[in-house]
């Protein structure tokens, strides 16, 4: 399977609301994208170089039904067994560490959290956490204006839509600047 056919995998998902599996597919499509792009470190800091340097399309697009296009911590209670607790995670972290890893190694999400279609963001006293599923389309966005994967394609040529455009995704293929002028972001 190709990132292009990871990211196709995970829209269909997501249109299903089939969140926990979206995530899993866009996770593998993440890794592999943060290799491509940054082939000199491990998997563990790629994807974290990976997700710093695209914060701004993740939050562009995660954040936008609250109007803010900047990285939120958050309150989140760890599920590892050798550490366990609640902490406060930045967004790479909490993609990588709580999502991508729990993703790809477990096949699912954690427990304590979730993803929902409706623009809100909770957090419990126990380290309880939803998030908006617009966070996933950001990081998918961001794994396709990815320089290294502008040989992709996704089976089907799916449709993204921001505010009151559209644009078909195999358009937007390796090319970040493009996907930046999407969504209005300042260069």
């Amino acid at each position: 399977m190709s990132v292009g056919s990871q990211v196709a995998d995970a829209m269909r998902k997501l249109a299903e609301r089939r969140y926990e599996d979206a995530v899993v597919a866009a996770s593998v499509a993440l890794s592999a994208t943060a290799r491509l792009e940054y082939p000199t470190v491990g998997d563990k800091a790629a994807c974290r170089q990976f997700l710093e340097y695209n914060l701004p399309i993740i939050c562009r697009i995660g954040w936008v039904a609250f109007g803010v296009s900047q990285p939120i911590n958050f309150r989140y209670r760890r599920l590892d067994s050798k550490d366990p607790g609640i902490s406060v995670r930045t967004m790479p972290e909490m993609l990588y560490d709580v999502a991508r890893c729990t993703a790809v190694h477990e096949a699912g999400l954690p427990k304590n959290l979730r993803f929902t279609e409706l623009p809100v963001i909770q957090t419990g006293l126990n380290g309880e956490l939803v998030l908006p599923i617009d966070v996933v389309y950001g990081l998918l966005l961001a794994i396709v204006g990815a320089p290294k994967n502008a040989g992709q394609q996704a089976d089907g040529d799916p449709m993204f839509s921001f505010g009151d455009k559209s644009i078909r995704v195999n358009k937007l293929w390796g090319k970040r600047e493009k996907v930046v002028e999407f969504i209005g972001l300042a260069a």
